[in-house]
């Protein structure tokens, strides 16, 4: 059941340790968020024409392997989604196109929870 306030966030992320981590995390802060994951960008695809997801924390690996189409895919989309690219300090050069590409902001793993939770606070609030 998807209710009118609720905040609906996808995770794409390779690892599914990783996605339950920031799952917990961003539930457990507030009732109104509901976080679901994915693994690729074909599973990402899927979900966001199916469910109105107010985030996207897309981590830049799959971002590249899928040559950031499923960024271009999103601004053909009636529901707006505010994507967040997420990557190791490593992979700048992934944010820096993810940005480019259409993504509102970004953040480094390993992240701390508060950090997490601070930054889907203050994109809900703008």
């Amino acid at each position: 059941m998807v209710t009118k306030n609720r905040k609906n966030i996808l995770i794409l992320d390779p690892e599914r340790d990783t996605a339950e981590l920031f799952s917990r995390a961003l539930e457990n802060h507030r009732d109104g968020y509901k976080c679901y994951w994915v693994s690729n960008s074909q599973q990402a695809r899927s979900l966001l024409g199916e469910i109105p997801f107010s985030f996207l924390l897309a981590d830049v690996s799959i971002l590249q392997n899928d040559h950031f189409l499923l960024l271009d895919s999103l601004q053909g989309m009636t529901f707006r989604t505010i994507v967040i690219a997420n990557a190791y300090v490593n992979e700048k050069k992934g944010i820096r196109t993810a940005i480019e590409k259409g993504a509102a902001g970004y953040f480094i793993k390993p992240v701390m929870v508060c950090t997490l939770r601070k930054l889907i606070d203050d994109f809900s609030v703008a």
